[in-house]
């Protein structure tokens, strides 16, 4: 075998090799992100740009979904009528209130409700996050939601990082750990 024969192996693995390692770009990124700390929480892979909506509230002011840019949002589209969403709603309360001043929101989508029911649940479970009202079910469609609950998490840039089909633990350990990973990941 000659020098030259071996010099060019040798340079092929190392490029080889270069190939493969992160680049400092990619390391310099956060970790990534373990989305099936939920059970039923998947990562959307295309990471779209989250539409823009605007809704009344129960207080009958405008939100918009921008309106939280800036913000790590848990969209969650619920109904005064669905036993899973009464079930994870306190807990999703709780997780509002230990994240709300780190840069961290929720908002919650009543779904094909009317504004008397969906008020009556949000002071029953005495719930403080912003609560929107989809009585016609538009956003819900625009976000093709076919069952309730359904939860969506968008990065502070509006991009779609994962979405939730059914109800979740969301006050449990793995719930925290990975809003608290998002939240850093944004530093």
């Amino acid at each position: 075998m000659s020098f030259s024969f071996r010099g060019y192996v040798l340079l092929l693995v190392a490029a080889l090799l270069t190939a493969a390692a992160p680049s400092d770009a990619q390391t310099a990124r956060s970790p990534a992100i373990n989305y099936k700390l939920i059970p039923n929480l998947d990562e959307v892979k295309d990471h779209p740009v989250a539409p823009d909506f605007t809704l009344a509230t129960l207080e009958d002011k405008k939100v918009s979904l921008k309106d939280f840019r800036g913000k790590l949002v848990f969209l969650n589209f619920w109904a005064s009528w669905c036993t899973p969403c009464r079930e994870e709603m306190p807990a999703m309360e709780r997780l509002f209130q230990q994240f709300k001043d780190k840069g961290f929101v929720i908002l919650a989508v009543s779904v094909k409700d009317s504004r008397k029911d969906s008020l009556a649940f949000v002071k029953e479970l005495k719930i403080s996050y912003p609560t929107a009202l989809d009585p016609e079910g538009d956003v819900g469609q625009l976000y093709s939601v076919w069952g309730l609950p359904v939860t969506y998490l968008i990065d502070p840039k509006g991009i779609v990082l994962a979405r939730a089909w059914g109800p979740a633990d969301w006050y449990g350990a793995n719930a925290r750990g990975l809003i608290s990973s998002l939240l850093d990941a944004r530093k």
